[in-house]
């Protein structure tokens, strides 16, 4: 008769902790919920197995149900470590190596459950005791049970540990839920002690039963504080969310931390550990970290870095930015704001910026196309920008690298320095020439002004090469006046 109320107790505590499994399960976005719902489902196993074992009368009966638990109760300390780990973001201590070691021992463990008849590793020896007043499995501990237990009971005092470090850098409500959790995981590690003591019934397993309590404190701190949110905003998720390369570097210029956005940036951090030098970063072999340069390009990105020192110069935080496409932005304005869409020569403003900059004497050529609007009229707008963009790129290449603009319309600037008015003469002469020979839907020749900018402003100098370019066009056009 006790077997069977020790059984229905499990199965009540089994339902429990059903609820936590489907409350895991809705709430599954909660960072380590999804870890926690695995745990409840091992308890779980291990639950209605050892209740079906209490209901047993043969040894084979019962060895049959000890298989059924250990599918849950095998991975306890693999399932508590990774629900800690993720529930507490502490992924230091509990990394990808000491979990595949918990894993490892998790499968050792059950396969040698299955097989002990064949090794007698995990029990020494089985058999039946019928002094509690019904047959209860008698066994005596093997090597490997030892091994099990101790990684449970390191599994456990590592989230405990990690509870407590929870416990006392939290505040408010966060507290209260972290005591919740702290209290419940201490539980089963409170009852572990009283089973491998000696302190209990003889052979009967108290753990299963200590989910009953572990279940409901639970279930009472979900209901309170709902205490599987634990939310509070750390510093390495902020850390981590940061869209931009973040490196902490120390005086000695060794990394002292990344975030995860740094491995975006430069892939070969993935292969970088803390403490390595920064000049290991494959990425920035060319980038000048004493200069601590704003701006630094990397094959076709360009990249923005923000310094800040703390701690009096003992560390230095990197910000690194990706602004390669506000920089192909700002280029494609400033070709906007500086160069002539058709024909690629600068506009009339930047023209104009250049030179009444310059401080050296010069000369001024205005030209400008001789019956140009005959071209639109006659052979339409595609041929006349035919035109211009050819007579541009003619005239660029033909005073460089004298400033050549579009001035306007049908009309271009010359400002050029050096030379004497005669042998400007001559450069414009010889533009004329290779017009001649431009192959348009008809001949093209153009009217020119000339004037010298020595002690007068660029105003008056360009007025006076405007003055003469009338009077050409006034004379027969093409042809140059000064």
């Amino acid at each position: 008769m006790i077997n069977v109320l020790l059984s229905i107790l499990l199965i009540i505590s089994s339902t429990l902790l059903g609820n936590l499994v489907l409350y895991g399960i809705r709430k599954k976005k909660i960072p380590g919920v999804f870890f926690f719902s695995l745990l409840m489902t091992a308890m779980i196993i291990h639950s209605v197995g050892y209740a079906f074992e209490l209901l047993s009368n043969t040894l084979d009966q019962m060895y049959f149900w000890i298989r059924i638990e250990y599918l849950g109760a095998a991975f306890y300390p693999f399932l508590i470590m990774l629900f800690a780990r993720e529930y507490a973001d502490e992924k230091q201590f509990a990394n990808k190596y000491m979990l595949t070691l918990m894993l490892t021992v998790g499968l050792i463990t059950l396969i040698l459950v299955n097989t002990n008849s064949y090794h007698w590793l995990y029990y020494s020896s089985v058999g039946i005791d019928s002094s509690p007043g019904f047959p209860i499995l008698a066994s005596k501990k093997g090597m490997w049970y030892y091994v099990q237990v101790f990684c449970l009971c390191f599994a456990i005092f590592y989230s405990i540990i990690i509870f407590s470090i929870k416990v006392k850098i939290t505040r408010g409500d966060y507290r209260k839920k972290v005591i919740f959790m702290l209290v419940g995981v201490s539980i089963p590690m409170v009852t572990l002690i009283i089973y491998m003591l000696g302190l209990g019934p003889v052979y009967i397993d108290l753990l299963p039963f200590s989910y009953f309590f572990m279940s409901t404190f639970i279930i009472i701190g979900l209901l309170r504080y709902d205490i599987l949110f634990l939310a509070p905003v750390t510093h390495e998720m902020v850390f981590n969310s940061i869209e931009e390369a973040v490196l902490v570097v120390d005086k000695d210029e060794l990394l002292v931390n990344f975030n995860n956005a740094s491995k975006r940036f430069f892939p070969s951090l993935a292969k970088i550990k803390v403490g390595n030098s920064i000049h290991m970063i494959q990425e920035l072999k060319g980038y000048d970290f004493s200069s601590k340069q704003p701006v630094y390009q990397i094959h076709d990105k360009v990249l923005r870095f923000k310094v800040i020192h703390i701690k009096s110069g003992k560390v230095c935080i990197y910000v690194v930015d990706d602004i390669t496409e506000s920089e192909r932005v700002k280029k494609q304005l400033e070709i906007l704001a500086t160069e002539d869409a058709l024909t690629g020569l600068s506009n009339r403003r930047y023209f104009m910026e250049k030179v009444e900059t310059r401080t050296e004497q010069g000369i001024f050529v205005i030209i400008d196309l001789d019956h140009f609007k005959s071209v639109n009229d006659t052979f339409g707008h595609v041929e006349g920008d035919r035109v211009l963009k050819a007579f541009g790129e003619s005239l660029k290449e033909t005073f460089a690298p004298q400033t050549v603009c579009r001035y306007g319309g049908e009309e271009f600037a010359v400002f050029m320095n050096g030379l004497t008015m005669e042998e400007a003469f001559q450069q414009v002469e010889a533009m004329r020439e290779k017009t001649a020979y431009m192959n348009f839907a008809r001949k093209v020749t153009f009217s020119a002004g000339m004037a010298e900018c020595r002690n007068c402003n660029v105003s008056e100098a360009l007025i006076i090469a405007d003055r003469k370019l009338y009077e050409a066009k006034k004379n027969g056009r093409n042809q140059t006046r000064y």
